[in-house]
């Protein structure tokens, strides 16, 4: 696996291609430096005078990177691990279609959190910090998606090559 040398990754690609195992790291490496670079925008670091990260701010990231971690681990192997085909070729557009549904239920949930927040601290608008209940919240909706992903992963899996898979 490369990580900087561009040019030898795209001479390997030109001549060889990439093995099933292969694609899934530079996917899964791909997904954690996202995950990384979200987290550090979204969560820190803190701003004003003495100003601290909130517990859950780590809490949140830990869940994060490692539900996507663990997300795409169970969609390879939902895929059929190191003997599975096609993996980048079905997770890209599976999780295309799973990550504008995933989006709508953000939307949904995010708005009736901030509803809830709001009826009960008289506070509305984006918090300075995140319940635990908010952050259990939007991270079980990223095990939703990655869970979801998987479900399909083994579908087109299991129905390859069938005249007419079932629905």
């Amino acid at each position: 696996m490369y990580i900087w040398q561009i040019k030898k990754l795209r001479q390997q690609l030109a001549i060889e291609g990439l093995g099933e195992k292969e694609a899934f790291y530079y996917y899964l490496g791909t997904a954690i430096i996202g995950a990384l670079i979200y987290e550090a925008i979204a969560n820190g670091p803190p701003t004003g005078a003495g100003a601290e990260p909130a517990t859950t701010d780590y809490l949140d990231g830990i869940l994060y990177v490692g539900f996507t971690i663990g997300g795409i681990i169970w969609c390879y192997l939902q895929n059929g691990g190191a003997t599975g085909s096609n993996f980048l070729q079905r997770i890209v557009p599976i999780g295309w279609v799973m990550s504008w549904r995933y989006f709508a239920l953000v939307v949904i949930f995010t708005f009736g959190l901030a509803q809830i927040r709001g009826f009960l601290t008289g506070e509305y608008g984006r918090p300075e910090v995140e319940s635990v209940w908010e952050v259990i919240v939007m991270n079980s909706l990223i095990m939703w998606l990655f869970w979801r992903m998987g479900i399909h992963m083994k579908w087109v899996a299991d129905n390859s090559g069938a005249a007419q898979p079932s629905q």
